[in-house]
């Protein structure tokens, strides 16, 4: 089939993401013959997904390996090219960026990410791969088989049972390749004994590639035991006991492979692809053991006859037990779903009136009074979503001996400005806590005056057709329906401006959020249109009340108080939290910077080791004083 068939059989329809899955499946054929090979017998949405997963670990593996002729003194590449290890953790951090909005900004991240939405793959495996990459941009070598063990069970282990966990899903089975191997130990050491085989494999026939770039892959221990010096091999000086020591690790792999049963409650196609896989490794050992003294040089193919003799039955043999035993495959995610409806009575004023402001050009923030211009950071050091619950209202109004509804309406030209300031910095998302299910509460005449203040606020932003595109998050239970009238009209309103994305959240709580995305996503699973086995977070953060909203990065509170009071706990899991003394009426677009400023000299982790980022350059703008 070729492969624009594969992918309108997977469910790929949008261009670019064909482009992603279409520079991994090239990535894989180049790089993988046995992989590639293999990958044509299963059916296509896993023939793709084993192409995004191979295609873009070796996209960023080839970012770790990349480096110049070796030293001629010392024959080491760890200083050939500086560059390299910059170029790995940009793509790692563009990775994370990625995966926390749910699609790629690149074709082969976009493929990966697809896939592990698509089939709910934990993204664990491939932050403990990135973490032993960067050991690898500096050189590695391994003292011992037992450090060469380890290696594999950290980096290319956990691939081969995300490989595994997709085989099993489509076969419909919902349990982890890890949770056998915690009830069976025995399959947990047969598993890690075939990786070791596969990746010994490996070591033998990319030999000739290693030492291009002043790498060894093999132990030291195995060198000294077979009587090999390390120079000799990355001089490419070939002796008896190299040649030897070829066909002693060729056999040592052989038997790791032979010991290493296929489960038996394996789909019929996936037998015979894992069968093929591994009678396709040991054809490749005896290549390696037949010419030992070639791999110094080049990396051995094939034989094409011994190799069609093993495909050509295994593609009939696959084709066949897919016909008898087909797949329970749900080839893709399921859309978004649509927009909330608006309510019943929605004239054609109002529509004309929301095509009008939609049409009129948008203009920029008027600058602050003070003259104060915001920092200059570089893209990376900035926060995409800005999170702020704005507090300390009542108690601005209080202090002063004014009416606590005088503070809700200074709070509201603080909102206003901030607004600006996040226009004029170039924050793309803001999301504010401007009325909590548990604010009704609160004294009858500061309800009015919530009730009249925030849709006042979101009238202002409408006409000052400011590049502002307003959406509203929360449920309509309670509020007046002027109220929800006007949330809904100025979300129609800026639906095509493409500047900050200012989410109010009005009337909404936490934990009700999320109970109701459960309740829609529990009613797809019960219609059947969703199978619950293959039920992510990314497909539950489909059913939130904006999911486009990427996570949190900076979570901000005003008021002095020092918790999250129900506001978006889905969306804060890896927020950076700063709180503040200073009510919300006392704030302006200068203490947005001042956060977003503290926010880019904090280490961002997500749950990996302990690294020392490059400091930002903060180059504040002329005359900004500090807020």
């Amino acid at each position: 089939m070729p492969p624009t068939g594969v992918y309108r059989r997977s469910g790929i329809h949008d261009p670019a993401l064909f482009r992603g899955y279409e520079a991994c499946r090239r990535a894989t054929r180049a790089t993988g013959e046995i992989e590639y090979a293999v990958s044509l017998l299963l059916p296509p949405p896993l023939r793709i997904a084993t192409w995004a997963l191979y295609g873009a670990v070796r996209a960023v593996d080839d970012l770790a390996d990349a480096a110049g002729p070796p030293d001629r003194e010392n024959r080491s590449t760890n200083e050939s090219d500086p560059g390299r290890a910059e170029r790995l953790e940009a793509w790692i951090s563009a990775f994370d960026a990625d995966l926390r909005e749910g699609r790629g900004s690149d074709p082969v991240r976009q493929a990966l990410i697809h896939t592990m939405l698509t089939w709910n793959l934990p993204p664990g495996f491939l932050h403990t791969l990135f973490e032993e990459l960067r050991q690898d941009v500096h050189g590695r070598q391994f003292a011992t088989w037992q450090e060469w063990r380890r290696y594999n069970s950290l980096i290319n282990t956990p691939l081969v049972l995300r490989a595994g966990s997709l085989l099993m899903r489509a076969a419909g089975l919902s349990a982890e390749p890890e949770a056998i191997a915690a009830s069976v130990p025995e399959a947990a050491v047969a598993w890690q004994t075939a990786v070791d085989a596969i990746y010994l494999t490996d070591a033998l026939v990319d030999l000739s590639d290693d030492l291009g770039r002043g790498h060894v892959p093999l132990p030291q221990e195995a060198l000294d035991e077979a009587g090999v010096h390390r120079a000799d091999l990355l001089a490419r000086h070939t002796t008896p006991a190299f040649e030897e020591l070829v066909r002693r690790l060729a056999a040592r792999a052989r038997s790791w492979l032979d010991h290493s049963p296929l489960p038996p409650v394996l789909h019929p196609a996936v037998a015979v692809t894992l069968g093929t896989y591994t009678d396709l490794y040991r054809l490749r050992l005896k290549a390696a053991a037949d010419a030992p003294a070639a791999l110094l040089h080049r990396r051995p193919a094939l034989p094409r006859n011994a190799r069609l003799r093993l495909l050509l039955p295994a593609r009939t043999k696959a084709a066949l037990a897919r016909g008898l035993f087909p797949f329970p495959i749900q080839p893709s995610p399921p859309p978004p779903p649509a927009p909330a409806d608006a309510p019943e009575g929605h004239g054609r004023a109002d529509e004309a009136r929301a095509r009008a402001v939609q049409q009129q050009a948008t203009t920029s923030p008027p600058p602050h009074p003070s003259g104060a211009r915001p920092p200059r950071l570089p893209p990376e050091a900035m926060p995409r979503h800005v999170a702020i619950v704005m507090d300390g209202n009542g108690r601005w109004a209080t202090a002063r001996g004014l009416p606590r509804t005088d503070g809700h309406r200074a709070g509201t030209e603080a909102l206003i400005d901030v607004v600006h300031g996040a226009l004029e910095i170039g924050l793309k998302h803001l999301t504010v806590y401007a009325f909590s299910t548990e604010n009704w509460k609160r004294p009858a005449d500061e309800l009015q005056t919530l009730m009249y203040e925030i849709p006042q606020a979101m009238h202002r932003m409408v006409d000052e057709t400011l590049d502002v595109r307003l959406r509203w998050a929360g449920v309509r239970s309670r509020l007046p329906a002027d109220v929800i009238e006007t949330l809904l009209q100025a979300e129609r309103a800026t639906r095509e401006r493409t500047g900050l994305l200012l989410t109010m959240c009005v009337n909404y709580g936490g934990r009700a959020e999320i109970t109701a995305a459960a309740a829609k996503l529990a009613q797809e699973a019960a219609a059947g249109r969703i199978d619950p086995s293959s039920v992510s977070e990314h497909a539950f953060a489909r059913y939130l009340h904006v999911p486009e909203l990427p996570d949190v990065d900076l979570l901000l509170r005003t008021g002095g108080d020092q918790r999250t009071s129900n506001f978006l706990p889905w969306q804060v899991t890896y927020a950076e939290l700063l709180f503040l003394d200073t009510p919300w009426p006392a704030v302006d677009r200068r203490t947005l910077w001042e956060a977003i400023e503290q926010y880019a000299r904090r280490t961002r982790r997500y749950g990996s080791v302990p690294r020392i980022p490059a400091q930002p350059t903060l180059l504040r703008g002329h005359g900004a004083p500090s807020p």
